[in-house]
């Protein structure tokens, strides 16, 4: 079948049937029936098969869910379907019957807040083919807060379609002020119906207009026209469903010879229908309702402009009155804050979230979830639902909006914090890097190690970790506990005597013989004795300690034992006292004495833990006991 012909089969002219009369093989086989999706074709196939389901029909005609949902409602509004799409025709249901059942049908888009069908079923909206004025209506109108005042109009009519006949019997106009949304003025418009006017007993029904009074007290068309014309001046329009209204209003203009009304033309319908909202249907009745509006008296044109007015007051404007654009997220977000129920999914989409900035905490703006997931922070509705702190994630620092806000504290472990990086031995800045870099330095490194290191301001691995500042200190206090120690030295009363860099200089500078018992010494926890009349401890801070704790216990270590003559001539060394006893027939007290300075020489010998030169002095002073000692042995 030819594109044409479907066209044509779908406004009831006869295509060429002949290749599209089929068998179908999921019903009876004895039922043969044209698969061209017309009215009277689809009706046949419910009938016969008793199949009243969107997907038969869509399975059966090859066609679309919408396509299929409008021939059903269409064969509901001729009773041949129930509100649940129960067949209510008998299988055996004559042409001539059948015919006359689908001769209620009605081509044009239909009003759902206007009429009823003849067959008492409530009339769905049917979409056909738009004419050209449908282009031109919008769901929102630009620069709305542009201007001072809107107007809001309804018409009730005498049927379906002016191509049918059918005319205006009312016209129902309100102009509301922009900003706050009262009322400023109305007309309501009474129209003398045309000798040739089709009225339809099942309009006058739904809008209660009596025909013999209107024909007595109703307006003509022309002076409709000019009142309403005058009205409505260059304000934009609003109406519920308005392709059915303006199509009215374009045939009347028609008939008086009078252009349209260029007046820019906002659909509030059409907006509803992009809303997805958890009613039962988009009617007028069904929305307002929904939006709490009370006392409406539906298909009564000015008490219907009341109603589409409450409708677009919720959708486009704010509590303050302003126009909150034609956003769905914008209009979702602003029918929620006015506690208008929307679908579960969406209300969870609403949820307004306080971001932070993870690296600073300073607070960036408030979002619902979705608005988040546009900037491309993306947060589940269970996620955060009962959230009680600060949710990390990405760059951002998530909170359930809160009216107080503040600034957070920075999220401690994230990557990208920057961090200035000391040498652990000798306290110098080294770098700036991230959290991140600084964790690749080595593999015993982790962010969150480094993280608490920088807050206890502790060392780690060979390194020091502070907070970054935008002038980062050349130096700090290295750790004294770590690589190549420094040692104080102290006399055994505590008084500070020397800062050595190594043991090795200790020994050779003081005479020990091997650096164990020094290395013992610094082991201990607590100072208990001196050693051969010296404290050594660590250095634990850039400048020595000038005073510690004393220690009169003294332990005699090994160390190399130098002999010089009286005159400071080098003689020899040893290990051990007892050598030096042996060696020139000692006694080893008086050696003992010789070594701690209790006496400057001993019988002729100077004894020393140091290799050192003596000094003029001690020499002076050997000599002069040596001299003494003689003289007294003379003496005795």
């Amino acid at each position: 079948m030819s594109i044409i012909d479907f066209i044509k089969g779908l406004f009831g002219e006869e295509p060429n049937q002949s290749s599209n009369v089929v068998e179908d093989k999921s019903v009876n086989s004895d039922v043969m029936i044209d698969k061209t999706p017309t009215l009277e074709n689809v009706a046949r196939f419910v009938i016969k098969t008793r199949k009243s389901k969107c997907a038969d029909i869509q399975r059966y005609f090859q066609i679309g869910y919408k396509l299929s949902g409008d021939l059903m409602s269409q064969l509901q509004q001729n009773g041949i379907l129930d509100n649940a799409n129960n067949v209510l025709v008998d299988t055996n249901i004559s042409d001539d019957k059948l015919t006359k059942l689908l001769s209620q049908a009605t081509p044009d888009t239909i009003d759902c807040h206007h009429v009823s069908s003849a067959s008492g079923f409530e009339i769905k909206i049917i979409s056909s083919s738009p004419i050209n004025i449908e282009s031109s209506i919008k769901t929102y109108i630009p620069g709305l807060s542009n201007y001072e005042c809107y107007i809001v109009f309804d018409t009730e009519t005498s049927g379906l379609s002016p191509q049918q006949g059918h005319e205006i019997l009312q016209i129902g106009a309100v102009k509301y002020n922009t900003r706050t949304g009262e009322t400023i003025d109305t007309r309501s418009i009474y129209i003398k119906p045309s000798p040739n006017c089709v009225i339809e007993p099942a309009a006058l029904r739904v809008n209660g207009i009596d025909i013999e009074k209107l024909k007595q007290t109703g307006v003509s068309k022309g002076e409709a026209i000019k009142t309403f014309i005058e009205f409505i001046g260059s304000y934009p329009l609003f109406a519920y469903n308005a392709p059915f209204d303006m199509r009215f209003l374009k045939s009347t203009c028609e008939m008086v010879n009078v252009p349209l009304p260029t007046n820019p033309v906002c659909d509030v319908l059409a907006m509803v229908r992009k809303l997805s909202l958890p009613t039962e249907n988009n009617k007028l009745g069904t929305i307002s309702e929904h939006f709490g509006f009370t006392g409406g008296n539906y298909h009564e044109a000015i008490k219907d402009c009341d109603a589409t007015n409450f409708v677009l007051r919720k959708i486009y404007f704010n509590e303050e009155g302003k126009p909150v654009g034609k956003s769905v997220d914008n209009i979702h977000l602003n029918l929620h804050k006015g506690g208008v129920a929307l679908e579960p999914y969406i209300e969870q989409n609403m949820l307004e979230l306080d971001v932070y900035s993870r690296l600073t905490g300073e607070y960036l703006f408030t979002k619902n979830i979705r608005q988040c997931a546009e900037k491309g922070i993306y947060v589940s509705y269970n996620t955060v639902k009962d959230l009680e702190g600060t949710l990390w994630t990405t760059d951002y620092g998530i909170r359930l909006h809160e009216e107080s806000r503040g600034k957070l504290e920075p999220d401690i472990y994230y990557g990208k914090r920057i961090i200035d990086v000391y040498s652990r031995t000798t306290g110098e800045f080294l770098f700036t890097k991230t959290l991140e870099e600084c964790a690749s330095l080595a593999s015993s490194l982790s962010q969150k190690k480094i993280a608490n290191a920088t807050i206890e301001m502790s060392w780690l691995g060979e390194y020091g970790f502070r907070a970054h500042e935008q002038e980062p200190q050349a130096k700090i206090e290295r750790d004294f506990t770590y690589g190549k120690r420094l040692i104080d030295c102290y006399s055994k009363e505590g008084d500070f005597l020397k800062r050595y860099d190594s043991i090795s200089d200790i020994v050779t500078e003081l005479g020990f013989a091997g650096d164990s018992p020094i290395k013992t010494m610094l082991r201990q926890d607590k100072i208990t004795y001196n050693l051969n009349g010296y404290i050594f401890i660590y250095a634990t801070s850039e400048q020595p300690i000038q005073k510690i704790e004393g220690a009169s216990l003294t332990k005699e270590a090994k160390r190399p034992i130098y002999v010089f003559d009286i005159d400071g001539n080098y003689l020899n060394v040893f290990l051990k006292i007892t050598e030096c006893t042996a060696a020139y027939g000692l006694q080893a007290e008086g050696v003992r004495r010789c070594l701690s300075a209790g006496k400057p020489q001993y019988n002729g010998y100077i004894f020393r833990y140091s290799n050192t030169p003596l000094s003029e002095e001690e020499l002076a002073a050997a000599k002069e006991n040596y001299a003494y000692r003689e003289t007294s042995k003379v003496t005795n």
